[in-house]
């Protein structure tokens, strides 16, 4: 999962949000209970400007008891859509 987590990133760093959004969700069907991963989706969705998807994301990583790392940035950017 991390190798694939790392290319979304590379992908999201190259604008190519979409694609990114497809890795990140592959990573999350290979790995659901990885909180990692849901949040990583999450901040994919909120590059490409989707509000409720990032926001839907965020909330399921959390579900997931995220290492504290992982927690406080998806609490971060839910604050940040007001979604906290």
């Amino acid at each position: 999962s991390n190798d694939l987590n790392a290319y979304g990133y590379q992908l999201l760093g190259n604008k190519k949000f979409d694609e990114a959004i497809e890795v990140f969700t592959l990573n999350t069907k290979n790995h659901p209970a990885s909180a990692n991963v849901w949040d990583s989706l999450g901040e994919g969705y909120v590059l490409a400007g989707d509000k409720k998807n990032a926001i839907a994301n965020f909330k399921k990583s959390l579900s997931l008891n995220p290492t504290p790392q992982t927690k406080a940035n998806s609490e971060k950017y839910l604050k940040q859509l007001g979604a906290m």
